[in-house]
């Protein structure tokens, strides 16, 4: 007599499988990353450090003069460069022979080869965005430098880009605080004011490009705008009670959000040569290799690598917002 294992109704049918990939519960989008990956970022091929020249002084030689006073020849120095250090991330996924086997033909749910590969791209992009916003002391000091090393909640304290603040105020970001005084968030918008003037080298020149933020302070920043009832959108000539997730903005500069951002920051950048960028190695920007055979083990390794780093040559372009409630 036959011994039933699993049921007459699970031997007869195959599941029906919806979808062809593994359906994301895990990452989010990694907006600050995205950003930065969109806004001028600088491929560079070797080099053991990221450098840049800087202008950090007045030339003193110039004042006001007689018609035969002679002009004082001192030689002034006013270049010089900031210089970062590359960091390298790596990560790898394992694929043995027997689950190549048996993940093919009309039995694969899903390409498992594929999802492992997504998978680990992901992970280096969650862990890249969220050392974007830390202060390098991840892995041991071996982390990238985030904005609390590029742009500090003490600007006037740290070394970045091999210059010492404290030393050199030319060196140094913007800082204001943002702490509500009755009502939340209510000191927010002038607090961003402030900072796009501070951030400024004059009227409407230079100033941020974009507020970063959590999603909190987003939510906070919406709150205090005038409400709209009913906005109607050209796409679908549908009601809409609010705007579209990326239309908020704050004079020229579009306001966003991070998952990985403080609810008690914002930041104000400016991307480019004059203000935030990431620098990373060409050909080494989320780079695959060929799988590896172990002698022993009947698997491939497949690994990525990631050599990049966090860099301002001009910080004073850039600020942020401190103590937000």
């Amino acid at each position: 007599m036959a011994n039933p294992n699993v049921g007459q109704e699970v031997a007869a049918q195959w599941q029906a499988v919806i979808g062809d990939k593994p359906e994301d519960n895990i990452f989010k989008e990694y907006s600050f990353l995205a950003m930065l990956e969109k806004n001028k970022p600088a491929a560079k091929t070797g080099g053991r450090s990221a450098i840049g020249t800087i202008e950090y002084a007045v030339n003193s030689t110039v004042k006001a003069i007689s018609d035969t006073e002679a002009l004082d020849v001192t030689r002034v120095a006013v270049f010089d460069e900031a210089e970062y250090v590359w960091r390298q991330y790596a990560g790898d996924f394992v694929i043995s022979t027997y689950e190549d086997a048996i993940n093919r033909g009309v039995s694969q749910k899903i390409d498992l080869l594929a999802g492992k590969a997504e998978n680990l791209r992901q992970s280096m992009r969650k862990q890249i965005n969220s050392d974007l916003f830390a202060a390098g002391t991840g892995f041991g000091g071996k982390a990238l430098g985030g904005l609390q090393v590029v742009v500090p909640d003490s600007p006037t304290t740290g070394t970045r880009g091999g210059i010492n603040a404290a030393t050199y105020s030319f060196w140094r970001s913007q800082q204001t605080t943002g702490t509500q005084t009755s009502s939340a968030y209510d000191n927010l918008r002038a607090a961003m004011r402030t900072m796009n003037t501070s951030c400024s080298t004059g009227q409407g020149v230079e100033e941020p490009t974009h507020y970063l933020c959590s999603p909190t302070t987003c939510n906070g920043y919406e709150s205090l705008l005038i409400a709209n009832e009913r906005i109607v959108s050209k796409e679908a000539s549908q009601a809409n009670a609010g705007f579209k997730s990326d239309a908020f903005a704050f004079k020229a500069a579009k306001v966003v959000y991070d998952f990985d951002c403080a609810d008690t920051r914002m930041y104000a950048l400016r991307f480019g040569q004059d203000g935030l960028r990431l620098a990373y190695q060409a050909g080494h920007w989320f780079k695959a290799y060929q799988a590896v055979n172990p002698a022993n083990q009947l698997l491939d390794v497949v690994k990525i690598e990631t050599i990049t780093q966090l860099v301002s040559f001009n910080p004073r372009h850039l600020g942020v917002i401190t103590a937000i409630s």
